[in-house]
């Protein structure tokens, strides 16, 4: 019964993933930690990010701009450790409750961004990228803060969609490695995931048929409204 749950979250974030790009960890964390432990869902995710944004990676390996995505990224190096420490030594109360004022927050800036002129000087990236790492290394959830300091850049749209995945993947592999070293990746894990890369692959692409039908106001708005739905959720 756990393993059909774990399918069907893996299944719908697949389909949000396909819809609006990066959600899918996002989504996948909060639904799966209802029925699992986060150090059971954490490393299960670290590995469906590696293969999703790996792939996004390779096909916008044109659009990346290193030299703007570095600061966020070496700030990130610094974050994950600190990240993974506090998977292991807090509890799954304190690590739930944090995450939720996240999905509430981030969402809630995000739609007011347009209204609040803010653009984070450029060294800020290392600050930003460091809180991102940190929050990568225990929820697997870099995505706030990068979306955070990109948007307020005045960086083009695809500079933005090709500097943001290599960032996910680039820190999703550190975040497995460390998950590696300290043993949170179990054969049953790896089996898992295995069985469910068919069940991601069939979500993006149906995600992907209902993004190409969606506006732009339909698909920023239920994705805003549908984190903070699931952020009240887990501070309940």
């Amino acid at each position: 019964m756990e393993k059909l749950l774990i399918g069907i979250v893996i299944f719908l974030a697949s389909i949000i993933q396909g819809i609006f790009g990066f959600a899918f960890m996002l989504v996948a964390m909060p639904m799966l930690s209802f029925f699992l432990s986060i150090k059971t869902a954490a490393p299960l995710l670290a590995l469906f990010v590696v293969l999703i944004t790996g792939i996004l990676t390779f096909q916008l390996k044109k659009e990346i701009d290193f030299k703007k995505i570095m600061p966020l990224f070496i700030g990130a190096i610094l974050g994950i450790p600190c990240g993974i420490f506090f998977l292991l030594e807090f509890s799954d109360r304190l690590i739930k409750s944090i995450l939720g004022v996240v999905l509430i927050v981030y969402p809630v800036y995000s739609l007011l961004i347009k209204k609040i002129p803010c653009r984070p000087p450029g060294w800020t990236g290392y600050i930003f990228g460091f809180l991102a790492g940190a929050l990568g290394g225990a929820f697997n959830m870099t995505g706030p803060p990068v979306v955070f300091y990109i948007s307020a850049q005045e960086w083009s749209k695809m500079e933005i969609v090709g500097s943001l995945n290599f960032f996910f993947f680039a820190t999703s592999i550190l975040v497995l490695l460390f998950h590696l070293v300290n043993g949170n990746i179990t054969m049953g894990i790896a089996v898992t995931f295995l069985e469910l890369i068919p069940v991601m692959i069939i979500g993006m692409l149906l995600g992907t048929r209902i993004f190409r039908k969606m506006s732009e106001d339909i698909y920023r708005n239920g994705l805003f409204i549908l984190l903070m739905m699931m952020g009240v959720m887990l501070m309940v």
